[in-house]
């Protein structure tokens, strides 16, 4: 090995030590010790810059746990459970054998008679307690979770699964103080929930900017994971707009991280080194029930959003535009002809007639690559910013159409259950036993078919009409009763109070007739 490489060899072994190390000058006339002095400061020096860097981020860390104290709380939910009274003589148990009452002392026979013995707890009959009071109830803790305090006069952001099932609401501060609280109201669609307590000298949170963070981001999680309250854990950033693969909640748009989340985290936050809530810790993905190192919060601007409504009227607000959405692939941007720039984007599947999209002159097939400025990279990117648009309020959305960029403004309706069931893309005809899907490109590229518009058999009743017709699980319905099908609701129309049943229907590359029209 040359002089200049073994020189390199000693340095590089040193800086991968952890220290730094200088280099020898060639024609240098200083002796070993010299050189091991020098190579000493050098290091020396590195150390102490390191040092220095982290002691200002373990300050951070230490600064916005501290922050966070007093804001951050532990939810105990309750359910009452009614009992009925009955007096118990001396070891009387009705789930313990007579013959283990005479051999038992009477201390445990007391134990045994408090315990109600072989009871399922899971019953929703009511427990016989021995010498309980008539008609009273008794809580039984069903879990714990966090939250975060929001606002001076007792506001708590949580989530709704925390919440959902309890009957009674407990809230430990970090001043050891516990108080009952109070359901302001609940969006399980997006699994926030509003609590309120009534209590002095509160210190809310600052709710930050979650729409700023990035992956790489440090963030920390607090909370009560297995009841071990004010727990903080710390992590990055490692993906933001994540939407679950089980699709767990209608509007999932989670930041994802991990900074170690565990059962009893649900509800806590997820905070900047700013100190700053930029999450509500939500879920994770696990085999094993607690941390994998991913872990799902409700981005904070989302989360305030749902609070403001539910503070005001106890129900969410949310926006509507009337279009079915689908997800595009790389080569679907290619062969549209969209820019090299495009990675992006979400396919119009179907627009609803009469609805937001349509009077703004949205149609299917445009390909949607940004809405109100925010790059959309999948369909729940798009749907949730649609719901955080205000009924009455502009989306604005940047398309392309036969590969040209054009700006579409669509002004928004509130949503309902009515609008969504009508533009779900699965539709349940009876009147035939199937249920249908809208045609999209996805769905054609699966079957293998070379047309753009049908509604698709998704499933059947063996027993139905449409059985009965043979048609199949696959064929697409173009034509129903001389009508054209464009989407899973134009079958429903179709047949709706008619006396014949005739479908064009697309198999297998083919088109067929099936069907008959009564004669009276």
């Amino acid at each position: 090995m040359s002089k200049k490489f073994r020189v390199l060899g000693i340095a590089t072994a040193v800086l991968a030590a952890g220290v730094g190390a200088s280099f020898l000058v060639p024609g240098s006339h200083s002796g070993p010790s010299q050189i091991y002095a020098q190579q000493a400061r050098v290091a020396q020096e590195a150390r102490e810059d390191l040092l220095i860097g982290a002691e200002k981020l373990s300050a951070a860390f230490r600064a916005a746990s501290k922050a966070l104290r007093p804001s951050v709380v532990t939810i105990t939910a309750k359910t009452g459970q009614r009992v009925i009274s009955r007096t118990m003589g001396r070891g009387q148990n009705p789930n313990l054998p007579e013959e283990f009452r005479r051999l038992l002392p009477e201390e445990l026979l007391r134990q045994f008679g408090g315990d109600n013995l072989g009871r399922d707890d899971q019953s929703d009959e009511p427990e016989e307690v021995p010498n309980a009071k008539p008609g009273k109830t008794r809580s039984q803790k069903i879990g714990v979770g966090s939250g975060v305090i929001v606002s001076k006069d007792g506001f708590i952001l949580t989530n709704n699964h925390v919440v959902a099932k309890a009957d009674e609401l407990e809230v430990h501060l970090s001043d050891n103080r516990t108080l009952s609280a109070k359901v302001i109201g609940t969006d399980p669609k997006s699994d926030i929930a509003v609590l309120k307590i009534d209590a002095q000298g509160l210190v809310p949170a600052v709710l930050g900017d979650s729409s700023a963070m990035d992956v790489g981001d440090w963030v920390l999680a607090i909370g009560s994971p297995f009841e071990l309250d004010q727990t903080v854990t710390a992590g990055i950033i490692s993906a933001v707009n994540r939407s679950t693969q089980n699709d767990i909640l209608p509007y999932e748009d989670f930041l994802q991280t991990d900074a170690a989340i565990n059962p009893g985290n649900s509800g806590g936050p997820l905070v900047n080194l700013r100190g700053e809530v930029v999450g509500i810790n939500t879920a994770i993905n696990t085999t094993t029930g607690s941390n994998a190192g991913v872990g799902f919060a409700i981005p904070s601007n989302l989360a305030s959003h749902i609070m403001e409504d539910l503070r005001e009227g106890g129900s969410v607000h949310r926006g509507f535009i009337g279009a079915q959405l689908g997800e595009v692939t790389y080569e679907d941007l290619r062969r549209e002809k969209i820019p090299e720039s495009v990675v992006d984007g979400v396919v119009i599947d179907a627009v609803q007639e009469g609805a937001p999209a349509a009077k703004a002159g949205l149609k299917k097939g445009d390909i949607v690559v940004r809405a109100n400025g925010r790059e959309i990279n999948s369909v729940s990117s798009l749907r949730n910013t649609v719901a955080m648009v205000r009924p009455g309020k502009v989306l604005n959305l940047e398309i392309y159409r036969a590969g040209r960029p054009q700006q579409i403004a669509v002004t928004v309706e509130e949503s309902t259950d009515e609008k969504l069931a009508a533009m779900s893309p699965q539709v349940s005809v009876k009147e035939l036993g199937i249920q249908v899907q809208t045609l999209n490109p996805a769905l054609a590229k699966n079957l293998e078919a070379d047309i753009e518009e049908g509604a698709v058999i998704v499933a059947m009743d063996r027993r139905g009409k449409a059985a009965q017709l043979r048609m199949q699980p696959g064929d697409i319905i173009t034509e129903m009763n001389g009508v054209q099908i464009t989407s899973a609701a134009d079958v429903t129309k179709a047949v709706a109070g008619s006396d014949k049943l005739l479908a064009k229907i697309y198999r297998d590359g083919q088109e067929i007739m099936l069907g008959y029209e009564s004669r009276r």
